[in-house]
């Protein structure tokens, strides 16, 4: 937690020069989510995120990019007594740079600092030795097609250990930007 406060606190200190150049806004989506079980099949599983993102000017073309993001990470588990759906939740808070091509697109890529905010299974048990904080790499664009809308596209992967026989999660994912800069 007290990680999150501090960087909470970064990102609120930048200075005003950066913040006369500040993009902000909400996204909403969905996320295509998949993973590996050590001694079992998986499918992969829809999950949603939303939340609030900020992009501050660092030069010209290049901004740092965070946020805070409501993330699930779902994941069907096929074994012989059969399927389990895991469901584990985070509170995410990107940490990308980001290259503008134009004032209405541009590329990222960075980590995400990934809080546990809850771990269940249908079946079987809830997940045990579930990560917290998880450091996905996140690789994105993002496209405005309106002046306040637009699109971000992302891939997502967290290739160590996520939990207890948990691994190598990916995730593609689109949300709807609304923008208020």
């Amino acid at each position: 937690m007290k990680k999150f406060v501090l960087i909470a606190l970064s990102v609120l200190g930048l200075s005003s020069v950066s913040l006369a150049d500040t993009d902000y806004g909400l996204e909403v989506g969905i996320r295509q989510q998949s993973g590996d079980y050590d001694v079992a099949s998986t499918d992969s599983q829809n999950g949603i995120q939303f939340g609030g993102f900020a992009h501050f000017q660092l030069v010209e073309k290049l901004h740092f990019r965070t946020g805070m993001l409501y993330t699930q990470r779902p994941l069907l588990v096929k074994t012989g007594g059969g399927d389990t759906k895991i469901m584990m939740t985070y509170l995410d808070v990107p940490v990308a740079l980001m290259y503008k091509f134009e004032e209405g697109a541009g590329i990222y890529g960075g980590i995400s600092l990934a809080m546990k905010l809850n771990a269940t299974a249908d079946q079987g048990g809830d997940p045990t030795g579930v990560k917290s904080p998880l450091t996905p790499l996140i690789f994105g664009a993002f496209f405005k097609f309106h002046p306040n809308f637009g699109v971000n596209i992302y891939y997502e992967s967290a290739s160590d250990k996520v939990a207890d026989n948990l691994k190598n999660f990916r995730a593609v994912g689109a949300n709807l930007m609304i923008t208020f800069d």
